[in-house]
This record gives structure tokens, C-alpha cells and sequence, in this order.
């Protein structure tokens, strides 16, 4: 059972909130032990030491926070606790903070006030005699909790409740969430087993009567009629009722010997009424089989309920990781046991489209897909370089079945097309949209803001807005579309010249306007069309034009006066403040945090009381009316899965929907954390994940820690693997546990835990998986692999011949060999990345991983991976072992402890079939994307080898099955030829008729420019429209280039092959155009000299000009961005001696014997040649 501090009593009361309302006075004869409360936040006076300041924590019912009140309403009330500590102010002044000691001083007597501040209605304040115009306060509010202070009186931190003792105890018996506005427990149980119907009203009821039968049968095995409800209830029945008085989404519930009545005037309250009563039930209900020894019983109680709000939601996007329907749908049934309704589904955004649209099908088949994906840990970004998103994206009709799973469940959807920014995605998909068509976009990997927004002054991208609205608005049978409106930079439309030419059309002061006329123009479409309303982010706010038609709903997510500002300007809000609501945000601080945790990202922490203490309509002051809801936001840029989702969505959930639920001066923290205590056994019922932060531990007797431990063990163990223990230990302790033992099984397991590791095979082939659960460095389950000659960890699940291994005896030791292509892992130096090399790999020695990290002192097949030379079992930090490191490669570091990024599992594989299946994905998927004419990329030779020699052939041996190692090494050879060919050169992938922008790849907003007074050239910080930014490149039978400016006519140089020499323009030179990585890791085209090493190098923020520099320094690399410009030619005619047109010319009308690729002048027609 759960280690609480509760005792076992019956509440038989009006539950409600759990205020009591007046506190009792005690005398000699009586005493009381109260809480005090604070209303906001829900925490409690405490005073643990004599003389010190009050704090405030976490009600827990201690000496240091029970107090007894004496005195009287005249001259004034003394608080003493349980420890004898009494409470004083040195002087009844403004700013004097409160202490507690065994002998009081100064001020001790106060005065009990009911609090004039309305979100708080209920509560008192305790004001200091002699100066009742202020109030003891809960200094610096929840948030900060500074200590307790005398400060104006009807400050929101100033309410107090006053919870007595014997209720506190015995609380969380009835444990519903959200609790119910007004609830009265009375004496004795239900029987359940008694009951033979349920009658539901309604066919949208139908379903869930049904489900709720079936459910009961299941785990208890009553058998329930279900049956359309009659005018009145009769006995043995759960019967639904109609009463037209009550709201839409409320509900009264009585729970009888005979009878169970739900009353509600609509679906969503009879719904509603369903969800409580299953939480009235056992835990055991929720199972999915037969639970015996249970008693089927249900509490007394009467309830009247009703939701404070009508919007209750939470926010999902599915742009940064992807989540399949049946992954959505298990979001949805979670939130409508606990009563949200609203499911804001986030589309689209830079990282991801995930939406068809029919007219625009690139937006899925380029939109969908970016090439890498990143996690955060450790504060850095760790990069995936595995594409992402090829697939995932939902249809129309996809988009249907998930509207009307939702309404079946009492959930509207508020679908999201994130705009004007976030809309990198769609520009990689249609340039066209963007405010500069000739650059090269790609689907946003990073997190952030992109400053590559949509041109709004096009009225094709109007045009394309208006149809992916349309789809959406149809598609949505609800009142609102969100259509995004946050982190929108504007300064590529002041330097655009469509944007800026609707700026004087529409007679705005400045492109910051456009986004406000934008919203007007859509949100007039969508509500003359499909008379939908719009919401927005709250930073519409600040350029919105009130004399605007549409009046937006505001989503206020930077602050909860947001709120505020929006209901001035008449302006409806849901609020979901990110300091809060965003739940993306880690659930503890780091030092809280257990070392394994499952998850790491967001960009701050927000902790279940935190949530709980947010009073949504704080703000609004007079205003509430304004306020459409609350919701919590689920941001994925670091949220890889569905498991990732369901943690940190829960328990957090559940105090979300209770603040949307209760009024402020109905919630109580202490009540909540009761309640909260058995909603754990509910979530492990349906199999969700969840944070257990606030889930008290519970307690097992020795025996049973032995079972349990010894089941774990089991099963996450490998019999006889590599890393386990022999097969024979792994049979010992499964037969200690048959035996039912506890001694033999505690034996065993120290038996299991001490036993020798079983080592590789020679012959055999492994994968290495990372066994770092380090919430900082979530690597567990990556995959070790070789790309080029280094190694890497992807946490993709891949199945290639790269990350396979296999294990050379050597002495000491193993040599670790590459499937891919035999080459041996070496490390060549402490603290440096682990290298591949044909020879002279380093020898290494397989050992369990034993050194500690806090309660873990074993982990069943984790092992370390060190280098045979200076090899030490303990860490000394210069042992060289394999680890995984923050930039996605291996190291040879001293990182040996368990649960951190030096420890991994060798994992046998077995079945070649499945893994030639993977290789084919991956050769399938090399063809489908693969552009024979760009740089880097495999001819179209070598595509028609991978598809004849490896794809059609594997696939066939795939399909016969039964695929062997030697198979499949064979495939693996022919796959390697493949990737040894030529792939295409810069120079060759360059459409020498067309004219480039050459931009810079590590000041990625400046381009060469020609400087028409000294014909140096330059850099300019914006892309302009003349010619002294186009570029010419004529290729050379040595593989060099010409490049001329377009403005002159003239190529570039530079007079001597060395560095810090500055370009010009004026005569032919040769250069080299070479793909490299820079000292700053950023990839781009050197543009080397005939030096070899000396290239285009700037670095404007020193100087304007281009000069030479080390091709590998950052500001060395480039982007050639193809314009619509084509490279005139003045060739008008081409003839020979005797008129004919023969021979092959270049564009400067130079005749060529052997051409290579590009565009010539061939017997008097312009052709590309290849």
C-alpha cells in the first residue's frame, strides 16, 4: 500500500473545496488544529524553528503547520502551533515580516477578516491589531515564496482558508479530479453487484453506456443491460435523465442502494457525469482483466457540478515530431475522463507540414520532411542526422476520423495553420512564396525563429492561404481556426518590393502593419466562407488595427496579462501562460530530478503545484467574461515520441483541468495532493507514462522487493547475451523465483549481479546501443554507426549495414571491425573522437559496468567499451572508453558510471532478413531522393547499378525469406560499390547558362557584389536586384572555373596564389570549387585558388571587400544560388566554310573539342550536356 500520512476514517461531510469556513476558537476545555492556508497557491504557515520567519510549504499536516486560534473577535486572536510557537510582528507596519517563538513579542494578537478580493470569495485575511488596513501575505505570491509579510489588505496573496486537522486526514477518500463544485459524502457504500442496467439517454451516449458496460464485465464481472432510458429511473439501474435547468456541461449525480441518477440538459454533461462516476469506482476497473477479491462498492455522495470555463485544453503539435491517429486518439480518451474539451491541434511550422491540401501536394511530399532532427540535452542541441517526417502527415480524411473520434467525446478541435512566420516548411516547398525565390530553403531542423517568412505581398501566397484555410475550415465543423500569428520577423518584407508596394497601397506607416491587415483579410474570409472566428497569439496585440472588422480570439502564452490587454480591446482570450502552461517544460528543478528520467527539453521548468496554484482569471478583474479557457501547450521540438508526450502531459493534466474547472476560491492545493494519490493506478490501468514527482513511493515488504527485483532483472536481461550472465545463472534465478523463496531469490540476484559477463563471439554480428539514461543526455537505445571516417550514434531506429560490428580476438582483447566495409575503430587519443582506419585498430576489452550512480548499482547487460591499453576498472580520467558525446559522435573518454553516456549493450543480430529489408529501405530511399545533376550526388550510372544489382535482387531474396549472413554480407559488398562511385562535382552539377548569387555560408546574409568604382569585390548585407550581384561560371576541361560578374563582363582574380590577397575583376583565372567543412562546423563550397588551400574568404564585420583566407576558416564557405537569369551569348550564327553549321561551341563562342557538362552551342542549337 502507498506510505501516506493518512488515517482511515470516513469523511462524512459537505466535501466541497474543503473550507471550513470560520475557524473554531479554542478554550480550556476544546481544541482545534487548523492549516492555514494561503489561497493562492495552497500553502501552508509553517514554523519548524523558535524565533525564525514564517515560511510557507506544501501542506503535510506536521507540528510546524497545525495551529490552535484563542482569544476573541475584541481584543484580538494568538496562533500557536503544535511545537508552542506563537505568532508575532515586531509592529503592526507595512513590510514587517511574521516570526513564530516559544515566547512572543511585539504584536501577537491579530484580527480574522473575510478578504475583500473577489477571486478569492470565501477566504479571510489575518490583519495585526492596531492596523487592520493591511494583512499578512504570502510574500513575492506561490512563485517566489519569500516568506510571510504585512501588506495592503485584498492582495491576492492575502487569503487565507482554515483547514481543520480531522479533515485534513481524511481526505482524498473520494477521489475525483477535477473535484466537484459541491459534493455531500454520505454514510455507507454502493454495491455495485446489485445493479443489472444502464440506461443511457441519447444515441451520442449509446456508445459510452456500451463501453462502460463492457468495461465493468470485464474487470468485475457485472454484466450490465445497456438500454435506452425510460422517463424514470428504475431499480437496479444506472439511469441518465434530462433536467433542462442545468448548464451544458453540467451534471447532478446521486449514488443510491437501488438507483444511480445522472441528470444533465445536454451530451456533455450526461458524458461528464459517466467520468465521475467511473472515479468513484475501484481502481481495479480500469483493468483490462478480471480483478477478483475486490469490493465492487461505490461511495454515498450527491453531487451538483458544473466547469468554472467552457474552454478546458491542451495543445499538441505535431509538426516537430509526428503523431499517428491511434496515438492522438489515446491523448483524447485521457482527456475526457478528466473532463478538457477542447484539443488545439498545431499543424504545420517550420520543422514540419503535416496536412494534405490537394491543390498544393508538395507541402506533404517536400514540407513533411526535413533531413535531421535535434533533442535537447545538457543545455546543447543533440543532433539525429536520420531524415524525419517522410509519410507522416495526415489526409483529409484522416483529419475526419479524428473530428469525430473527438466529438464522440465531448472535444471541439481548434486546428492551427501557423503564419505568416513559421512557415519555412512551405517555402521549402514552394520558393515561390517566399519573399526571395532564387534561395535554396530547407525544412527547418533547428528549434527558434526563422527569419524566411511568407511574401504577403504576393497575392499568390494570399491565394495559397486562403485554399489551406478553406480546407481547413471545412474539414472543422467548429467555430474557430487558429491561423498562428506569432514570431513573425518582418525584415525581409522591408526590403521586398511586392511587400512594400502593398504597404503604400493599403496606406500603412510600415511593413510592422502588414501582419494586422493580414489577419483582417483572412479572418473576413473565413467568416464570410465558412463563418468561422480566428484565434492568434498574443503578439498581434501590438500592431493590431481596432478599427479591424474581425476581432480575433488572443491566445495569450508570453504573460497572463495578455489577457488583460485583450479584454480592454474587446478582445475574447484562452489563456495559457508559458511560465505555467507549457509543458514542453521540465516537471522538477535538476537537483530533484532522478538521474534516469525519461525525458529533457523544454526551455524551463513547471512543477504540478505550479499549474495548480495559476488562477487563469487573475488577470481580467472585472473582465473574467473576456475569458474563453485555459489550456496547456505541448511543444515537440524535444518531445520524441508518444511516450515523451504521455510524461510530461501527466499528472500535470489533471491540475490543469481542475484550475479550469473550480472557481480560484474553490480549489485547494492539499486536497488536490490527496486526491491525486490513487489517479497513479488509473494511468497504469490504460498503460499511459507519467512523471510520479507527486506520487507518494509505495512501501513493499522484503519479500515482495525480492520478487519484484528479481522479475525485473528477468526481463530486461537476454539469456546467455553478450554482457548477461551465463544462461545457467539466468535459469538459477528463474528458478529461485518459481520457488517462491525470498532467501534463495535474494541469493540469486547477488549471484546474477556478481557473475561473470558473457563476451562476444568472433564471427559474430553485434549492434552497439547506447545505455545513457542521463536525463541531460538522452541517448539511451541510440545506435552506434560509422559514417565517413568517424563514428556516431543516431537515436533513430535504423537497420544498415553501417552500424553493424563484429569482434576480432586480438590480444588482451578485440579489434572492432565495421560491417559496412571491414575498416577497424581506433582511438587515438584521450578525449578526442574514435576514428575508422583500414588498419591499426585499437584493442578493446569488454567489461560490466559497475560504477555506481546513486541508487544504481547494476543494470542488467550494460558493459563499458575501453581501449586494452592503460585499461583501469575505476575511473581515473584518462581511461580511453567509447562514449557518446553531446555532437552525435564517439569519444574516448573516461565516462564509466551507469546511466551515463560511457556505457552501452551489445545487442547479437540474428535475423539478415530483416536486415536486408533495412538495407533495401535505405538503397529504395537513396533512389527516390537522390538528383543525379547536384553536387555530392550519385550519377545516374550508379543509381541504375543500386537498382539492378542491389534493389531488385534483395528485394526478391527479402520476399523468399530465410536470408543468410552470407546473403546478406554479399548485398552489403555490392551496396559498398555503389557508394565508392563517382558522385557529381561541383562544377558539374552548375548550369553554366544561368546566372548565381554567391552568398556567404557562414554570414549567410551577405552576398559578393561587384564594386563598380575599383572593380574589387565586395559583400553587400541583403541581396539586391542589379547585376553586379550575378555570377557566370565557365567550366574548364581541368575541372576549374571561370567566374564573371554579369555587371562588366569580367572574370575574377587575384594577382598572387596566396592568402589576404583581394579580388578583383579584370582577367580569367582559375578556380577550384571544393565542398568542405569549416573549423566552425558549418558546410558550404570552397572557392580555392591555384594554391589549393587560399580561398573567397569575408568577414564583414571587419571589412566590405572579399579577400583570400584557409578555405577551412568559417567565413570561407559559400552558397551558389541560381537566378532566373539566363547567361546571354552574343554567338548570332554558327557556320562553316561552306555555310553548314557544324561543331560544338561555348557560350563565349569559343569552339570545344571535348566538352564536359553544361550548355554549348552544338551544330547551331543551344544544348545541355551532361
Amino acid at each position: 500500500m502507498k506510505k501516506l500520512f493518512l488515517i482511515t476514517a470516513l469523511l462524512l461531510s459537505v466535501i466541497g473545496a474543503y473550507s471550513q469556513g470560520f475557524p473554531e476558537i479554542s478554550n480550556g476545555e476544546n481544541t482545534k488544529w487548523y492549516l492555514i492556508q494561503f489561497m493562492n497557491g495552497g500553502n501552508a504557515l509553517t514554523a519548524e524553528t523558535s524565533g525564525a520567519q514564517i515560511t510557507t510549504s506544501a501542506a503535510m499536516g506536521s507540528d510546524a503547520q497545525l495551529w490552535k486560534i484563542t482569544g476573541d473577535a475584541t481584543n484580538g486572536y494568538t496562533f500557536t502551533n503544535k511545537k508552542g510557537y506563537t505568532l508575532y510582528v515586531s509592529s503592526a507596519a507595512k513590510n514587517q515580516m511574521v516570526h513564530a517563538n516559544a515566547t512572543a513579542s511585539g504584536v501577537s494578537k491579530f484580527f480574522i477578516n473575510a478578504t475583500g478580493n473577489s477571486s478569492y470569495s470565501g477566504g479571510y485575511e489575518i490583519q495585526p491589531k492596531g492596523n487592520t488596513s493591511i494583512s499578512m501575505n504570502l510574500w513575492g505570491g506561490p512563485a517566489e515564496n519569500r516568506g510571510v509579510g504585512l501588506w495592503d489588505k485584498n492582495d491576492q496573496n492575502n487569503p487565507v482558508q482554515f483547514f481543520e486537522a480531522t479533515a485534513f486526514e481524511n481526505m482524498g477518500k473520494v477521489s475525483i479530479i477535477p473535484q466537484p463544485l459541491n459534493m455531500t459524502v454520505g454514510e455507507g457504500t454502493i454495491d455495485l453487484t446489485q445493479f443489472t442496467a444502464i440506461a443511457y439517454k441519447g444515441e451520442q451516449m449509446k456508445e459510452h453506456a456500451e463501453a462502460f458496460a463492457a468495461q465493468l464485465n470485464t474487470s468485475a464481472g457485472i454484466n450490465l443491460e445497456v438500454r435506452e432510458a425510460g422517463t424514470t429511473a428504475a431499480d437496479g439501474e444506472i439511469w441518465f435523465g434530462t433536467d433542462t435547468t442545468l448548464p451544458a456541461e453540467g451534471y447532478t449525480l446521486t449514488t443510491g442502494e437501488k438507483q444511480i441518477v445522472v441528470k444533465a440538459s445536454q451530451f456533455g454533461g450526461h458524458l461528464y457525469g459517466l467520468q465521475t462516476l467511473m472515479q468513484l469506482l475501484p481502481r481495479e476497473f480500469f483493468a483490462s482483466e478480471r480483478q477478483n477479491n475486490i469490493e465492487w462498492t461505490i461511495p454515498a455522495v450527491e453531487i451538483n457540478d458544473q466547469p468554472l470555463l467552457g474552454h478546458r485544453g491542451y495543445m499538441l503539435d505535431i509538426a516537430r515530431h509526428f503523431f499517428n491517429k491511434e496515438e492522438v486518439k489515446k491523448v483524447l480518451d485521457i482527456m475526457v475522463l478528466y473532463k478538457m474539451n477542447r484539443f488545439h491541434w498545431h499543424l504545420t511550422d517550420d520543422q514540419g507540414w503535416r496536412v494534405e491540401i490537394p491543390e498544393y501536394p508538395k507541402l506533404t511530399e517536400v514540407g513533411a520532411i526535413r533531413k535531421a532532427s535535434f533533442s535537447n540535452a545538457d543545455g546543447q542541441n543533440f543532433y539525429d542526422d536520420t531524415e524525419y517526417g517522410r509519410g507522416m502527415y495526415y489526409t483529409l480524411d484522416d483529419l475526419k476520423e479524428i473530428v469525430d473520434y473527438a466529438k464522440a467525446r465531448n472535444i471541439e478541435i481548434i486546428p492551427e495553420i501557423d503564419l505568416p512566420g513559421h512557415m519555412v516548411a512551405a517555402v521549402a516547398s514552394y520558393p515561390e512564396f517566399s519573399c526571395d525565390p532564387t534561395k535554396q530553403y530547407e525544412v527547418r531542423v533547428d528549434g527558434g525563429i526563422s527569419h524566411d517568412v511568407l511574401n504577403i505581398g504576393n497575392e499568390d501566397v494570399i491565394t495559397f492561404l486562403k485554399c489551406v484555410l478553406g480546407h481547413i475550415a471545412e474539414t472543422f465543423p467548429y467555430d474557430y481556426v487558429h491561423i498562428g500569428g506569432d514570431e513573425c520577423p518582418t525584415e525581409q518584407w522591408a526590403t521586398n518590393q511586392q511587400c512594400l508596394a502593398l504597404v503604400q497601397k493599403l496606406g500603412l506607416d510600415g511593413v510592422h502593419q502588414l501582419q494586422s491587415w493580414l489577419v483582417e483579410e483572412l479572418g473576413i474570409f473565413l467568416k464570410e466562407n465558412y463563418n468561422k472566428d480566428i484565434v492568434v497569439w498574443d503578439e498581434l496585440l501590438k500592431n493590431w488595427n481596432d478599427n479591424n472588422k474581425t476581432k480575433p480570439v488572443i491566445m495569450a502564452w508570453n504573460s497572463l496579462n495578455y489577457s488583460s490587454e485583450a479584454a480592454k480591446r474587446g478582445m475574447k482570450s484562452i489563456i495559457v501562460p508559458y511560465s505555467h502552461l507549457y509543458l514542453d517544460f521540465q516537471q522538477a528543478q535538476d537537483a530533484d530530478r532522478p538521474v534516469d528520467e525519461p525525458y529533457n527539453g523544454g526551455w524551463g521548468v513547471n512543477t504540478l503545484d505550479e499549474i495548480y496554484s495559476l488562477n487563469p482569471l487573475g488577470a481580467l478583474g472585472g473582465k473574467e467574461e473576456f475569458a474563453l479557457g485555459v489550456q496547456g501547450n505541448m511543444w515537440t521540438e524535444t518531445t520524441n515520441d508518444i511516450d515523451e508526450v504521455e510524461y510530461q502531459l501527466l499528472p500535470r493534466m489533471f491540475a490543469l483541468a481542475e484550475i479550469g474547472w473550480l472557481p480560484a476560491n474553490k480549489k485547494n492545493w492539499t486536497s488536490f495532493y490527496h486526491r491525486l494519490q490513487s489517479h497513479d493506478e488509473i494511468l497504469d490501468y490504460l498503460d499511459y507514462q507519467y512523471a510520479k514527482y507527486f506520487i507518494e513511493p509505495t512501501e513493499y515488504t522484503a519479500e515482495e522487493a525480492a520478487v519484484m527485483e528479481a522479475e525485473d532483472i528477468l526481463a530486461k536481461s537476454i539469456r546467455g547475451g553478450v554482457g548477461y550472465p551465463a544462461a545457467e545463472v539466468y535459469d538459477a534465478l528463474q528458478a529461485a523465483l518459481d520457488g517462491g523463496e525470498t532467501t534463495a531469490i535474494q541469493q540469486a540476484i547477488a549471484n546474477y549481479k556478481n557473475a561473470a559477463i558473457t563476451q562476444p563471439v568472433e564471427g559474430k554480428t553485434y549492434q552497439i546501443v547506447s545505455a545513457c539514461t542521463y536525463f541531460r543526455q538522452q541517448y539511451d537505445g541510440s545506435t552506434m554507426y560509422m559514417k565517413n571516417n568517424g563514428v556516431r550514434f543516431h537515436y533513430t531506429p535504423q537497420t544498415e549495414p553501417e552500424e553493424l560490428w563484429q569482434f576480432v580476438e586480438a590480444e588482451g582483447g578485440y579489434i572492432m571491425k565495421n560491417l559496412y566495409n571491414g575498416t577497424e575503430l581506433q582511438m587515438p587519443a584521450y578525449n578526442q573522437t574514435v576514428k575508422m582506419v583500414e588498419n591499426g585498430g585499437t584493442a578493446v576489452r569488454i567489461d560490466k559496468a559497475t560504477v555506481a550512480t546513486g541508487d544504481f548499482t547494476y543494470i542488467p547487460g550494460v558493459v563499458t567499451i575501453s581501449a586494452v591499453e592503460g585499461y583501469s576498472a575505476t575511473v581515473t580520467g584518462n581511461v580511453k572508453r567509447l562514449s557518446a558525446q553531446i555532437t552525435g559522435d564517439v569519444y574516448a573518454k573516461d565516462d564509466a558510471a551507469l546511466c551515463y553516456n560511457g556505457t552501452w549493450k551489445i545487442v547479437e543480430v540474428t535475423d539478415f532478413t530483416a536486415q536486408l529489408a533495412g538495407l533495401v529501405k535505405k538503397c529504395e530511399l537513396i533512389l527516390l531522393t537522390a538528383k543525379p545533376d547536384k553536387m555530392g550526388q550519385p550519377s545516374q550510372e550508379a543509381l541504375e547499378y543500386l537498382q539492378n544489382s542491389v534493389i531488385d535482387p534483395a528485394t526478391q531474396a527479402v520476399a523468399d525469406g530465410g536470408v543468410t549472413e552470407e546473403q546478406y554480407n554479399a548485398y552489403v559488398a555490392l551496396y559498398h560499390q555503389f557508394q565508392m562511385m563517382p558522385r557529381t562535382s561541383i562544377a558539374d552539377a552548375l548550369d553554366l547558362g544561368a546566372y548565381y548569387y554567391i552568398r556567404n555560408g557562414y554570414f549567410t546574409d551577405y552576398y559578393a557584389a561587384l564594386n563598380t568604382n575599383n572593380k574589387q569585390i565586395g559583400v553587400r548585407g541583403s541581396k539586391g536586384t542589379s547585376d553586379i550581384f550575378l555570377w557566370s561560371f565557365v567550366k574548364n576541361s581541368d575541372g576549374t572555373v571561370y567566374i564573371y560578374n554579369k555587371d562588366n563582363g569580367e572574370a575574377s582574380y587575384i594577382g598572387t596564389d596566396a592568402d589576404d590577397q583581394t579580388l578583383m575583376v579584370g582577367q580569367e583565372y582559375c578556380w577550384t570549387l571544393v565542398e568542405t567543412t569549416t573549423d566552425q562546423g558549418n558546410k558550404g563550397i570552397g572557392i580555392v585558388s591555384g594554391n589549393g588551400s587560399s580561398a573567397w574568404y569575408v568577414n564583414p564585420t571587419a571589412w566590405n571587400y572579399v579577400l583570400t583566407k584557409p578555405y577551412t576558416w568559417g567565413g570561407s564557405v559559400w552558397t551558389l544560388e541560381k537566378s532566373n537569369v539566363q547567361v546571354e551569348t552574343n554567338i548570332t550564327e554558327v557556320k562553316g566554310e561552306n555555310g553548314e553549321v557544324k561543331g560544338i561551341f561555348d557560350l563565349a563562342g569559343r569552339q570545344v573539342e571535348n566538352p564536359t557538362a553544361g550548355i554549348y552551342i552544338v551544330n547551331g542549337k543551344k544544348e545541355l550536356i551532361k
